[in-house]
């Protein structure tokens, strides 16, 4: 049996051009693809293990590095995915086998019911892992429902130690609320909390030792990321005076710390890019992300969706693919009637090859090396 689509696709040059395909209907099974059509390396969508989802464009901080301090115009409740949307994504990915996914935002616990959305991914045959990217303010009072929905991990952001600075960097958050929700999250039996601070220039890198500091005595992973221009912040203007490099990082820690011993990757939960360190007779880990000074584009194992349902293949700039036509169409509709059995069997005959074959186009958009600025906003993207 074939079917036919039609759907956008957006490149990163910013085209946009018809795609007219026909298509079998496929195996359950992920091995020899079909529709990788001859890619390799990260081009090739069997390369991708994990999808990150950004579930709302809508944040409750102004982050400095993130938007600019006016805001931005939230998108209408009509324009994101429903859960049900979300999850038809997501048994497509598992077919094709993706086995790690991320809930971000915008900030994903201001999205309504998360823990109702966790417990239908949780469902799904195929997820591995299900984890959470949150900036802690609204997490502490989900943490029960989102361990009892299903949620495996948590990362938080965490951009200084001291709680003026915290809310100067967020324009308004509470340092307080967070760490407690983080404490609050290792006494619950989440393993490896990650705490993520972006490094910036005259804000917070002489907190660069500190932050490392707390894996003596908390079991968390801190990874400290390089400033990444994306979109519109209070700091794209001039970029490169707010960047601190991975080895500038480095030395401030060492010179506190000692030399950094390497950790196995393997052992760190997740597939991100970090390269993960530890401090001599610490209990918990460090890690650094680098795109800057050290992209990790020909390794990458990602792809994200925004709030909208823009299937994008880079963080910066790579092309995108809009799977909302393809979800909304009569397929989906009429698909939507079937029972979860007959979705996890692979008897969904349309709407998961369409989502499969959409994905497949957007991991092939992939460049060669991502850009020095990004084309749009963190809280639309997801990080």
């Amino acid at each position: 049996m074939t079917t036919a689509m039609c759907y956008q696709v957006k490149t990163a040059a910013g085209t946009t051009s018809p795609r007219g395909v026909s298509l079998n209907v496929l195996d359950t099974a992920p091995a020899a693809n079909p529709l990788s059509n001859g890619i390799t390396g990260p081009r090739d969508i069997s390369y991708v293990k994990m999808l990150r989802i950004s579930v709302t464009d809508v944040c409750n901080l102004r982050c400095v590095y993130c938007m600019p301090e006016e805001g931005v115009e939230w998108l209408g409740k009509s324009e994101i995915l429903s859960f049900e949307e979300i999850a038809a994504v997501v048994r497509a990915s598992v077919r094709l086998g993706i086995t790690h996914f991320k809930l971000t935002g915008g900030e994903p616990t201001a999205r309504k019911d998360l823990p109702v959305l966790v417990a239908l991914l949780r469902a799904i045959d195929g997820v591995r892992d299900l984890s959470l990217t949150t900036n802690g303010i609204l997490l502490g009072p989900q943490l029960v429902k989102l361990k009892a929905a299903g949620l495996d991990r948590i990362t938080v952001s965490m951009d200084s130690l001291r709680p003026e600075r915290f809310s100067e960097i967020t324009r308004g958050g509470d340092f307080h609320r967070v760490w407690a929700a983080i404490e609050q999250a290792l006494a619950m039996g989440f393993e490896r909390v990650k705490i993520n601070v972006v490094v910036m220039r005259g804000m917070n890198e002489n907190e660069v030792a500190d932050f490392a500091g707390l894996t003596k005595r908390w079991p968390v992973t801190v990874r400290f990321i390089e400033f990444m221009p994306l979109g519109r912040s209070g700091l794209t203007d001039n970029p490169l005076e707010s960047m601190v490099t991975e080895s500038q990082m480095r030395s401030q820690i060492e010179s506190a710390h000692g030399l950094l011993q390497p950790v196995d990757r393997t052992s760190e939960r997740g597939v991100g890019p970090a390269n993960v360190w530890r401090i001599d007779e610490g209990v918990g880990r460090v890690g650094f992300i680098s795109a800057m000074s050290k992209p990790f584009c020909d390794t990458c194992n990602r792809l994200r969706m925004t709030p909208e349902g823009l299937m994008r293949s880079c963080l910066f700039d790579g092309g995108e693919v809009d799977l909302k036509p393809i979800l909304r169409s009569e397929t989906h509709q009429a698909a939507s009637t079937q029972t979860p059995a007959e979705h996890n069997t692979g008897n969904l005959v349309g709407l998961d090859e369409r989502v499969m074959r959409a994905m497949t186009e957007c991991v092939a958009l992939k460049l060669d090396t991502h850009s020095f600025t990004g084309n749009k906003a963190m809280n639309r993207i997801g990080g």
